[in-house]
């Protein structure tokens, strides 16, 4: 009976996802873009990009007909914007913000203070001098982009990967346990209008882990909030692993999601992307894991009032970080986002779409 079900169930989610893509493949050129559909859902949709990719005119027309906003994927990191100390670089900044005005986009800001992607210099100065220099780092590129970024992501992962309390890392070393704190207060000065936004990884799944995770950031923000220290929302990076099989319940974090609500804070999905690194088969096996998981991961989230927008890290597999970073052991490129490297819309996108429709309006 066991084995029956399972299959029985498999069937049904194959016959599923087979009449979603039968569905989105008949005219397919009219879809409706991503963006604009989850306005109708009181949500933005965005998708982080690189400089490089303003490059690629096809790349460039396929995020604009899917996007409200964009991420920068490593422009705004200091190693990029101060490379050798008092030498600010700012071409790239303003590329992105000139392409985001042009094209009428909100632009996020992301990242002010990370514990990698630092310039090399930084490393060397003793404790104090390496405190101003991040104050002045987070002061000038806030106010160089005053006005263009609606909001930041001021930390970045500080919660300890297992769960721990805050992660050890050179910035509660330099400034102390209460780094966070001082950090927010000095954002909130340098642009008074920017939401701020703490940014973390892990935070998505019913595992010990997961659950480890939410409990430290929830415990962190209680205590920014009786401090009142300035803080806006928190981004769940939403980097997802595509289960063998199956896929992932997501049954606590509707709760978790209510949590931050009653604290007062927005939600944002920041990093949006699904691997399919243990996923083993052909093509389409993998495709309808990845899509499987973006379905049960938009159903747990869609439903949240407090969630602002979506943001994809990247549109397209062209683009995708998890080759570099986490390779599969076949050696096949990974298939984590919406469209293929040709830009051609996979099952994620269709199942996507299904989601973002059936989903109900606040």
């Amino acid at each position: 009976m066991q084995v029956s079900g399972v299959i029985a169930r498999r069937s049904l989610l194959s016959a599923a996802l087979a009449m979603v893509l039968a569905l989105f493949s008949f005219g397919a050129s009219n879809r409706v873009g991503l963006d604009q559909l989850a306005r109708r859902r009181g949500l933005r949709w965005g998708a982080a990009i690189s400089v490089e990719a303003l490059e690629q005119p096809d790349l460039v027309q396929l995020l604009l007909a899917n996007v409200g906003s964009i991420t920068p994927e490593n422009a705004f990191k200091w190693a990029a914007t101060e490379p050798r100390q008092g030498q600010l670089e700012w071409k790239a900044v303003d590329q992105l913000m000139q392409f985001a005005r042009r094209h009428q986009l909100q632009l996020r800001g992301h990242t002010l203070v990370w514990h990698e992607q630092l310039p090399g210099w930084l490393t060397a100065l003793p404790a104090a001098a390496r405190a101003q220099a991040l104050k002045a780092h987070i002061t000038r590129l806030m106010q160089h982009t005053r006005g263009a970024v609606s909001s930041w992501d001021v930390i970045n992962e500080p919660i300890d990967p297992e769960g721990k309390g805050l992660r050890d890392t050179i910035w509660s070393q330099t400034l102390g346990a209460d780094y966070i704190g001082t950090v927010l207060q000095w954002a909130r000065a340098a642009d008074p209008q920017a939401r701020l936004f703490i940014n973390d990884y892990g935070l998505e799944g019913d595992d010990p882990q997961s659950l480890r995770k939410r409990r430290a950031l929830l415990d962190l923000i209680d205590s920014l909030q009786r401090r009142q220290v300035p803080l806006d929302g928190i981004g769940l990076q939403a980097h997802l692993l595509a289960p063998p099989e199956g896929s992932p319940p997501f049954t606590t974090l509707p709760g978790f999601l209510k949590q931050l609500r009653q604290r007062g804070l927005l939600v944002e999905v920041t990093e949006l992307d699904v691997s399919d690194r243990e996923v083993n088969g052909t093509i389409t096996t993998r495709d309808r894991q990845v899509a499987a998981t973006y379905q049960a991961f938009l159903q747990a989230v869609l439903s949240e009032p407090a969630l602002q927008r979506i943001t994809s890290w990247g549109l397209s597999d062209r683009e995708t970080w998890l080759n570099r970073a986490f390779p599969r052991r076949d050696g096949q490129p990974q298939r984590p986002l919406p469209f293929d490297t040709r830009l051609q819309p996979k099952l994620a996108l269709h199942q996507i779409d299904a989601t973002i429709r059936r989903a109900r309006s606040w």
